[in-house]
């Protein structure tokens, strides 16, 4: 495809996605499809960031807000730079590629450069505001209004953040869209699909936490999911109110659906996203986004398994998700072990003598060394403090308390794991 882009604009490009003249512009591949997507659910992030002002996960119980906005202005700065990297990936592909297109996905090929470089123009102005000391709401408020109606104003923007709702088999995970193709459209096939389009936006943020990225920018795209997860909310309880009772299996089925995601989506927000813009510790932020991950991912996976076997129930859940028969055994697994020492840390506590004790710490011994790692990263720390602690005392008195205290949590953290949504229709056989 050909691309009008003068050399001026290769340079810049270049230097924002961080290569040199002296380095010189290296030959780029990619898959063309994949990082126009990823780019297009990045920019719709940053449009619902932008349009909350930076706080979509505020957390409005407090009725106390941070004055300084820099934070949010860093996240929609690293957001903006990840699809410039990717945005002059594309184009430099273009270049030297020998796939010519006008058009991907509806997008024109060659409204691209001009969208670079009005990202550039709204880093440079993000840059200017963040030398300053501080950043008020009111001035944040005219970057944000400032950067959306520049961005809106591009036709390549509107096309990639209307890309991510599009109804297109191109815009599902693998497996979604191979049950979805070929099949005629009907309420149950399009919630399937609506549920596809917020998994793909997740599993970008899976993607981070695989490769150990910095993650307060994932807030941008939770915001995206959870805009998605809202209006499909909506969608769902419309179509459930005009089909009402004639509808039968299919109202039952969106009805669940509906209700069920909303619980979940819920259930994230209020446990780990609010606030989350004001947690300072890099661990708490990986923490927590991987906690919301996993509770929204898993069970809108299950929802659509669920709603795949009403079309189908000769549908492997394990085949939709591959994920599934992993994160099943090691939730079992876990549960079970979890179990195992809160009855020995009882027997430790009624009984402190040599024996219990020692049974006790070898179980924590191949735990630790074992399946600690199924944990949430928020758990293993105060699990291992746990550990710790129960090594080092060696005078019963002193031991007594801790292993109680001990006996307690392992109950609420095995409460927890219970509770994950691929355990369900699995129940606890001691």
């Amino acid at each position: 495809m050909t691309i009008g882009l003068i050399e001026n604009d290769v340079e810049a490009l270049a230097f924002d996605a961080g290569y040199s003249s002296a380095n010189g512009i290296p030959p780029v591949t990619v898959n063309v499809s994949q990082v126009l997507l990823e780019t297009a659910r990045w920019l719709g992030g940053v449009d619902v960031f932008a349009s909350a002002g930076g706080r979509p996960f505020a957390d409005l119980r407090t009725g106390a807000a941070d004055p300084d906005l820099r934070r949010e202005a860093r996240i929609l700065q690293v957001a903006l730079r990840r699809c410039s990297h990717s945005l002059f990936m594309l184009i430099l592909h273009d270049r030297t590629g020998d796939d010519p297109s006008p058009h991907l996905f509806g997008v024109a090929t060659a409204a691209l450069p001009s969208l670079s470089r009005t990202i550039r123009a709204e880093l440079f102005r993000l840059d200017a505001a963040l030398r300053g000391d501080t950043i008020s709401a009111a001035e944040f408020r005219f970057l944000a209004d400032a950067l959306l109606a520049n961005l809106r104003f591009e036709p390549a923007y509107v096309a990639l953040v209307s890309l991510v709702d599009q109804e297109t088999t191109e815009n599902l995970p693998k497996t979604v869209r191979k049950f979805v193709e070929g099949r005629e459209s009907s309420p149950i096939v399009d919630t399937i699909a609506s549920f596809g389009r917020i998994l793909a936006v997740l599993d970008l943020v899976g993607g981070m936490l695989e490769r150990d990225e910095p993650m307060k920018p994932a807030v941008v795209l939770f915001a995206k999911a959870h805009a998605m997860t809202g209006e499909m909310i909506e969608r769902l309880n419309r179509r459930v109110q005009r089909l009402g009772d004639a509808g039968g299996a299919v109202t039952d089925s969106l009805d669940g659906a509906s209700y069920t995601a909303a619980v979940e989506l819920k259930k994230a927000v209020a446990q780990e996203l609010v606030g989350i813009m004001g947690t300072r510790s890099a661990v708490g932020v990986y923490a927590r986004t991987e906690a919301a991950y996993a509770q929204l991912s898993e069970s809108f996976q299950q929802i659509v398994t669920v709603l795949s076997r009403d079309l189908d129930d000769s549908v492997d859940p394990n085949e939709m998700f591959p994920n599934f028969a992993a994160k099943l055994e090691y939730s079992i697994r876990l549960r079970n072990e979890l179990h195992s020492m809160a009855k020995l840390s009882r027997a430790a506590e009624e009984n402190c003598d040599k024996k219990n004790a020692e049974a006790l710490n070898a179980k924590l011994s191949e735990f630790s060394a074992s399946s600690i790692r199924f944990l949430f990263y928020k758990d293993i720390e105060t699990f291992e403090r746990f550990v710790e602690e129960i090594r080092v005392t060696r005078q019963t008195k002193d031991l007594v308390p801790i292993i109680h205290r001990f006996g307690a949590y392992l109950e609420t953290l095995f409460a927890q794991v219970n509770m994950r949504s691929v355990l369900e229709g699995h129940p606890f056989q001691p």
